[in-house]
């Protein structure tokens, strides 16, 4: 591990590559750093930890993670198994944690105990926010890996700051992580009930702009859905979390939602813009299609979500191509999509019905999405995913509460959820009768009551996670994942490679460890092997 270790040492240094001049100087001396730039890396962490990657957003979302769980729809179907059986490696998990999440939030911790008492206290607010984010990032991590390094990690800066450097760290086990970030988490929340902001904190909290309220929803809000993800393997400790909480400490309101946004942007960023541009071009290939199976849902019930989520065919501009008005979903099914570009390359360039696949299959709509700078630039936590979280725990008696009611709002924000960002949109070629649908509670109410969207409490729990899979979508794919896991639901359509099934039962549950934990940590590492396995499921994964 000490290579590794040391890895994380660098990756450290350079996340303050910006102000390298002045802390270069504070690395030799760590008792010369001011607040000053504990806030500085506190706004860096914020970011790191919410943002949506633009290399993560590319690579795993829509070219991976996105086609597995049928949020996205990717063109070709060749090769298609290198989707669900050959993780060879971590997928860069796990530097995605130690090094780009962590990094800089830690560090605050280290600086935090240099200062003294007086200080100490001026800057609490700055490591209690710290805890809620490092609980968001671990929670993620150990999702895909369960067991991990944590309580001996992130040591390395303790050559810089005092005390022992951990070359070969332990494993802690999932339950002890998820019970150690849950506890944080609380007392976290414990202490913004009381808390003042200042004018400094306001500055640099990207989330919430130094409002206190909201990080303690946030911090419930993530006790709320850390104690559902552990709820089937262990109940009562998922009761005991839940009695707790009520329901006015948490993000009801989309108002109250833990996100951050870009401001002043006339240029797409990179991020998810970027990612969508490349995913869906002649040049790259196109792996934003609207998904066959969602777009059929919607569309079985009229769900006002299809026409702000989705566009008829989209050229390399994200325009819909003239004369197209349907909203066709793309086929899961590789052995599909094999037959459709198989007919269309079979067909001479005569053909007045050869039309490029593009142009017939709906794609994720640009005013909402790929033109639309106002979008948020990382999403924490969501309103509707707290009355989804609410009425599972409700339909199971984990929580005091009408399940319907529940369910019904979730929907209810969910659908005012990504209405507002196309009505915000500063994308040109907006709709306005779209954007201008009557999406009121009372007008949403009366649909859901009327469609089959009706809760029914035999069958209550998998139309909670089909709702919860619809709004997580892939805009927040690492929870959509660890859902779906979770739940088994809801049943996505086969994708089939010449005959042979491809996900469901025989797709991966976890990213195994990086090959380097073999050689600089074999003994730990090696103590793991029963778990290092693509099909090994998680502690919390007990379908």
């Amino acid at each position: 591990m000490k290579q590794t270790i040391y890895s994380l040492l660098l990756g450290s240094m350079i996340a303050f590559s910006s102000c390298s001049d002045k802390l270069d100087e504070k690395h030799d001396n760590p008792d010369a750093f001011t607040s000053a730039h504990i806030e500085y890396l506190f706004a860096r962490g914020a970011q790191r930890t919410l943002e949506i990657d633009y290399a993560d957003t590319y690579n795993l979302n829509f070219r991976r993670i996105g086609s597995y769980l049928q949020t996205t729809a990717r063109q070709e179907g060749e090769n298609r198994n290198n989707l669900y059986q050959n993780i060879q490696d971590d997928l860069g998990r796990w530097e995605n944690y130690y090094v780009t999440r962590m990094s800089t939030l830690t560090e605050i911790d280290k600086i935090y105990a240099t200062l003294p008492a007086d200080e100490q206290n001026s800057y609490r607010i700055y490591l209690e926010a710290g805890k809620i984010l490092k609980a968001f990032n671990t929670a993620i991590a150990t999702d895909f890996f369960g067991n991990m390094p944590y309580t001996e990690a992130f040591t390395a800066r303790n050559v810089i700051y005092g005390g022992d450097v951990i070359y070969r760290p332990k494993y802690d086990t999932q339950k002890d992580i998820y019970y150690t970030i849950l506890d944080d988490l609380k007392e976290a929340a414990s202490y913004f009930k009381t808390a003042t902001t200042n004018e400094t904190f306001n500055r640099q909290d990207i989330v919430y702009n130094g409002n206190c309220n909201g990080w303690y929803k946030f911090a419930n809000s993530l006790r709320l859905r850390y104690a559902m993800r552990i709820s089937n393997v262990d109940p009562e400790k998922a009761r005991s979390v839940l009695s707790e909480l009520s329901f006015d400490q948490l993000i009801t309101s989309n108002s109250d939602n833990a996100d951050i946004t870009v401001s002043g942007q006339d240029v797409a960023p990179d991020a998810l813009w970027r990612a969508m541009r490349e995913s869906h071009s002649t040049g790259q290939g196109f792996y934003m299609y609207a998904p066959e199976k969602m777009v059929n849902m919607f569309k079985e019930v009229n769900d006002p979500r299809l026409y702000v989520l989705y566009q008829p065919g989209t050229d390399d501009n994200g325009d819909v191509y003239e004369g197209q008005t349907e909203i066709i979903g793309y086929p899961a099914s590789a052995d599909e999509a094999i037959d459709l570009i198989n007919e269309y390359n079979g067909k001479p360039a005569s053909d007045p019905t050869k039309i490029p696949l593009r142009q017939i299959y709906g794609c994720l709509n640009t005013v909402t999405f790929r033109e639309n700078y106002q979008f948020p630039s990382g999403i924490g936590m969501t309103a509707a995913e707290t009355y989804l979280c609410l009425a599972e725990a409700a339909q199971r008696g984990l929580f005091n509460g009408n399940a319907e009611e529940f369910y019904n709002k979730g929907i209810m924000l969910s659908v005012q959820n990504y209405y507002s960002y196309y009505k915000n949109s500063d994308a040109e070629d907006k709709n306005e009768t779209i954007a201008n649908t009557d999406v009121s509670d009372a007008t949403l109410s009366n649909w859901i009551v009327s469609s089959s969207l009706k809760y029914n409490p035999s069958k209550g729990l998998e139309q909670i996670a089909t709702q919860k899979w619809m709004h997580l979508n892939f805009v927040q794919i690492y929870e959509n994942w660890a859902e779906y896991r979770r739940t088994d639901l809801p049943i996505l359509d086969d994708d089939r490679q010449s005959g042979t099934l491809l996900n469901k039962e025989n797709a991966p549950v976890r990213v195994l460890y990086p090959s380097i934990e073999a050689s600089m940590n074999t003994e730990n590492y090696n103590a793991q092997s029963e778990y290092n396995k693509i099909n090994a499921h998680l502690w919390w994964d007990i379908k």
